[in-house]
């Protein structure tokens, strides 16, 4: 089924990699000289990311010539004046957000002031820009995996005196280009690491449960779902884990795309005012509220938080889906092992006892999937909200963040909690919530909240293999590989020897007819593989003929390539590798090297350099 009407689109440019900030000058390079304000948080600032950053543009036409470094884990309407002001004082005429997801708000709307002038307050709502106006271009660099704000056109700010959070939302917030960097979320502490991955979770989910679904935000939030799930736990546990960490900053990125789309519901617009009136950080408050609004909601979603369920892993006892009923597979006994009691009997005497009619009512009914699997759907959503709530004694077991409001900061037994619940029904996320909100429900939701008594589990290895069990594979990454000119000489032309002599490759290369040459740097080389002539030959450094390719690149990527962990087509595109030539000619040499692969780790045993092995 489709929905009657759906809009989707992307236009914010984005690159992936680790460590990806230390190569960005082709990906900048469109914007052409510009004077940059950036923007971050002191503790980023003190620490390498921003740094990190700074070097990165240090070789682009792009001069960072002002930092504002004053964003509060919750900004205000100061905040962002002092940095608009900051950012014109300076003539910038681009801003750079390095941080999570106050300081990116804080770039979108400093941004906006920058160019529009007058009071924030005046531009505070949703579209008010015409779609001819442009702000600054902009460049954001999450060091936080939650917010998604990155790819989101929504800007939140506070206001501390009247105790609410202000909209602002306008297409002009989406970046020209976003960067995501896993080394830039190292540093980040395992509280934070918990509540922002658990915000972004809290995208994901909502995206998929609320009204304005669409097939587009639906697979974006279900592998959202998947990614967060399945790392959250490694990412707090091992917070080196540089592929946790990738995979985490990846499914916030889906679950921004996705919320972007269908929009956020009732435990945003209850965590906006936990966040307005008692200063609960936002993706705790997400954390906290979460399972008691999918118990709230769940009756309406039946379905859709089955499937969330699933994708975190549930099976109960398996997927079941409206084309296969676990009657026709013929494995209805698993339900003695499911049903209750009373459930499984009732069911029984409904069949022994019924009259013909009945029956043969129940037997359709088991038939046409209106029980049995509805049944067991049911079940499964159940468990999936048991998941969250385990997730999230999990995460309190690994950070020590608090697993209940009391815990959170709320010190004066729910004092205000009428002014927490209207704040609540004023927020424009309510609206699009699956169930309308009442009043009554959503200060019921945040005294559940409040009061709970759920302790912190414990968490083992196996817990973590399992979690993670099903992603991408080890990526060991290896740098400075070779120590000089001589050494990388004496691996690689040997290397290349090897193949030429090898009785599978070596017959291949020759039929190519193909003349390559490889420029490595860092240590620079240079080594060329010509088969032109009768024989395969392998020369190292000058060469008097003219290659039909070139290929110019780092040795590190080299040596990566050998090992088959690396995709030169990817390289390509990402200008890892500059080829100059006929390389659609030479890129079909790739099948034909696929023996190679595993050559070269046992050729670097060989000669004595297995630790060279990735």
């Amino acid at each position: 089924m489709l929905p009657e009407y759906f809009e989707f689109s992307l236009p914010v440019k984005l690159v992936y990699g680790a460590g990806i900030i230390d190569n960005i000058k082709d990906a900048v390079a469109r914007f052409g000289k510009r004077r940059a304000l950036l923007v971050t948080d002191a503790i980023l600032a003190e620490a390498g990311p921003v740094e990190k950053v700074k070097n990165g543009f240090k070789n682009t036409n792009i001069s960072i010539v002002s930092v504002f470094d004053d964003v509060p884990p919750n900004s205000t309407l100061k905040t962002v004046q002092d940095c608009a002001a900051q950012g014109n004082e300076n003539n910038c005429d681009m801003v750079i957000a390095v941080g999570g997801g106050s300081v990116i708000d804080t770039a979108k709307v400093a941004n906006l002031l920058m160019v529009k002038g007058g009071n924030i307050e005046d531009h505070m709502g949703a579209y008010l820009l015409d779609t001819s106006e442009e702000l600054f271009p902009s460049i954001i660099i999450p060091t936080t995996a939650g917010t998604g704000s990155e790819v989101t056109k929504v800007a939140v700010i506070a206001d501390p005196e009247n105790d609410v959070k202000l909209p602002f939302s306008e297409e002009q917030f989406l970046p020209k280009l976003a960067i995501l960097d896993p080394e830039m979320t190292l540093s980040l502490p395992g509280k934070l690491t918990a509540s922002t991955g658990m915000d972004a979770l809290v995208h994901a989910i909502e995206a998929y449960v609320d009204k304005e679904w669409s097939p587009a935000s639906d697979a974006l939030a279900l592998h959202a779902i998947k990614l967060i799930s399945r790392n959250i736990l490694v990412a707090c546990a091992n917070p080196q884990d540089i592929e946790a960490r990738g995979a985490m900053l990846v499914g916030s990125f889906l679950a921004g795309v996705a919320f972007s789309h269908s929009m956020v519901g009732m435990v945003h617009g209850i965590s906006h005012a936990l966040g307005g009136v008692y200063h609960i950080p936002h993706g705790l408050a997400n954390a906290l509220i979460l399972p008691e609004v999918m118990e709230h909601n769940l009756e309406s979603r039946l379905d859709r938080f089955a499937d969330i369920a699933f994708t975190l892993g549930i099976s109960f006892p398996e997927v079941v889906t409206d084309s296969q009923s676990i009657i026709k597979t013929g494995k209805l006994d698993l339900l003695s092992k499911l049903a209750r009691k009373t459930e499984l009997s009732a069911l029984q005497e409904v069949i022994d006892n019924g009259s013909t009619v009945v029956k043969d009512f129940a037997l359709r009914q088991l038939d046409s999937l209106q029980f049995v699997d509805q049944w067991i759907r049911r079940k499964a959503a159940e468990s999936g909200i048991e998941k969250i709530r385990t997730l999230n004694r999990q995460l309190a077991f690994l950070t020590g963040i608090p697993l209940n409001l009391r815990d959170a900061g709320i010190k004066d037994d729910l004092a205000k909690l009428d002014k927490v619940a209207d704040t609540a029904m004023e927020d424009g996320s309510m609206l699009y919530n699956p169930v309308e909100p009442k009043r009554e429900d959503v200060i019921k939701i945040v005294r559940k909240a409040y009061e709970s008594k759920e302790k912190p589990l414990k968490v083992s290895e196996n817990d973590l293999r399992a979690a993670k069990a099903g992603t991408v594979g080890d990526k060991k990454s290896m740098k400075g590989v070779f120590k000089d000119t001589a050494q990388l000489y004496d691996i690689l032309v040997g290397f290349y020897e090897l193949l030429k002599k090898d009785g599978e490759l070596g017959p291949a290369l020759a039929k190519t007819g193909l003349c390559v040459q490889f420029v490595y740097q860092n240590p620079s080389a240079v080594i060329t593989v010509d088969a032109t002539g009768d024989e395969v030959q392998i020369i190292q450094g000058d060469f008097n003929g003219k290659p039909e390719v070139t290929m110019t690149m780092d040795a590190d990527f080299a040596h990566k390539f050998w090992h088959g962990k690396a995709n030169l087509v990817s390289a390509l595109t990402r200008r890892l590798v500059v080829a100059k030539g006929n390389v659609p000619k030479t890129l079909k040499l790739l099948p034909v090297l696929k023996p190679a692969y595993k050559l070269y780790p046992k050729y670097l045993k060989e000669k004595g350099f297995s630790d060279l092995i990735m």
